[in-house]
């Protein structure tokens, strides 16, 4: 079983097609009552600003949510961007994992999104191969000082 936040991360970053999906196949099995409508909001961006160590808010960022239930279970999803219906699959997908017992067998839904991370993974480590590539280390300047103050003397 995944955690929530993984589950979360494969099916925002592997894009909308497989929430849907997933929720289909869940929706299809049992009722789904929705709480909150699909609606859109701003949300505030939070960025550390790593001299100092110290937060601050760089602006507003538009997002989609939605929360659902299946039987006493509630599920929300949020979603950057304007896809209410994206927001409406996680939260049905989400709702489904936290009832219990589990209103429909989830063993599909668990495979298919770990088939969905395999593949995320196989795309990350192939972008990190093409960055590693052209990396460059500094420290490999043959013992030159190339600081600013060694530059300006």
């Amino acid at each position: 079983m995944v955690t929530r936040r993984a589950r979360t991360e494969v099916l925002v970053e592997s894009g909308p097609a497989l929430a849907h999906e997933l929720a289909g196949l869940i929706e299809a099995a049992c009722p789904v009552r929705v709480v909150v409508p699909p609606r859109q909001g701003l949300v505030m961006n939070q960025v550390r600003e790593t001299a100092r160590m110290s937060r601050f808010y760089l602006g507003e960022a538009l997002m989609s949510e939605c929360r659902v239930r299946i039987g006493d279970a509630e599920g929300i999803g949020v979603v950057l961007g304007a896809d209410g219906a994206f927001a409406r699959s996680l939260a049905v997908i989400d709702a489904a994992y936290a009832a219990d017992p589990a209103p429909v067998p989830l063993a599909e839904v668990d495979e298919r999104i770990q088939a969905a991370g395999r593949v995320l993974e196989r795309k990350r480590a192939a972008a990190a191969a093409r960055i590693q590539r052209s990396r460059v280390d500094f420290d490999e300047m043959g013992g030159q000082d190339m600081s600013v103050q060694a530059v300006v003397k």
